[in-house]
């Protein structure tokens, strides 16, 4: 093979695997806004089904701590989801969703509460 013939050839590999690249990008992106969307339909889904602080007896310790840490797993979760999917449409609560998150941090650990959530690691 001439030395022409062998750039020709690296000419014609970088082109097609260029080309396979864009092609993969909107695929990828694709791939992401679709888990994006089905994410965000199960975050709007499981926050009007998380339990209120503002209802739990204050006196009732277990309760009041299993509240505070539902709503804390929702609010990694919640961060999880903006990370990966930046244009969600749940983007303008995040830093509601992060105040949250810490206060209640704040009060599980004030209320000396042992976590009992395992399953959602964010």
């Amino acid at each position: 093979m001439t030395g022409h013939n062998r750039k020709c050839t690296r000419l014609a590999l970088s082109i097609a695997l260029i080309a396979a690249g864009l092609f993969a990008i909107p695929l990828q992106a694709s791939a992401q806004g679709s888990r994006c969307t089905d994410e965000a339909t199960s975050l709007r889904r499981a926050e009007t089904q998380l339990p209120r602080l503002d209802v739990a007896p204050p006196d009732d310790q277990q309760i009041v701590c299993i509240t505070l840490e539902t709503n804390i797993v929702f609010a990694r979760r919640f961060a999880t989801h903006l990370a990966n999917c930046p244009r969600s449409p749940h983007a303008r609560g995040a830093e509601a969703w992060q105040r949250t998150g810490s206060q209640y941090t704040a009060q599980f650990n004030e209320r000396r509460c042992k976590p009992a959530i395992r399953g959602y690691r964010g």
